[in-house]
């Protein structure tokens, strides 16, 4: 039951940052708006029920691989559901200023040793870096700078995707992911830790700006990724 009152109360809170900025974008309306949050609200509880149910969890390990799979097929039934163009959510291998998206992305690596220096992780094992090297990246660019964004500016049955930065899209975005890795509940209370939100939300206006920049999700998913392992292994640098 937890869960289920977590991801309804985030997919409340999606709404509520959406019609907090939707007047910045004329595009956005109120029926997309509501898809968007119930859209990831339902990611979030997918990707808990491994969490809130061992039934629910077919991988071991200290990660939550199964979660991580859920989410990717709901992401899939989404898309094709709703008719959504892969080029409509950055599923594209053709790229838009390449010079940038690779200091981008040697910019995100820098990040993660920054922050790894900061918060001084403990080493990693070898799931550790295979998880992060494989899962969030994948998982969570899809969902936040992919379909979440292709749904706030309605970009389903076949829809041509739009030319720009769509900055208002991109901060409604990286808001609700920033608030979606500060938010917690538990034992009938909600917590909110500001350190956890802040860094994944500056983040995504990064990652917000290199997916439009580029055209595609592929420098993303690769500076989610290159920047989670460079966060774990800066533990190294002092064994």
């Amino acid at each position: 039951m937890e869960a289920v009152i977590f991801s309804l109360s985030f997919a409340a809170i999606a709404f509520l940052i959406f019609l907090s900025f939707k007047y910045f974008d004329k595009r956005l309306t109120f029926a997309f708006g509501l898809l968007f949050a119930a859209y990831l609200g339902l990611d979030d509880l997918v990707t808990g029920l491994p969490s809130a149910s061992s039934a629910f969890s077919f991988a071991g390990g200290e990660w939550n691989w199964s979660g991580k799979v859920y989410s990717l097929l709901l992401s899939i039934a989404v898309v094709l559901g709703l008719g959504i163009k892969p080029e409509a959510i950055g599923l594209t291998l053709s790229q838009r200023n390449l010079t940038a998206s690779l200091i981008a992305l040697f910019l995100f690596i820098l990040w993660g040793v920054s922050l790894g220096l900061l918060f001084k992780p403990s080493a990693p094992s070898v799931e550790t870096l295979a998880f992060q090297a494989l899962m969030p990246g994948l998982a969570e660019e899809l969902v936040y700078r992919g379909i979440a964004p292709a749904l706030l500016l309605g970009l389903i049955r076949g829809k041509e995707p739009l030319q720009g930065i769509p900055w208002t899209v991109v901060f409604i975005t990286a808001l609700a992911f920033g608030i979606w890795h500060g938010l917690s509940y538990s034992d009938a209370k909600f917590s909110f830790d500001p350190m956890s939100a802040l860094f994944p939300f500056i983040g995504s206006i990064a990652g917000g700006w290199l997916r439009f920049s580029s055209g595609s999700l592929l420098f993303p998913i690769l500076a989610h990724s290159f920047a989670n392992v460079a966060f774990h292994l800066t533990a190294l640098l002092g064994a």
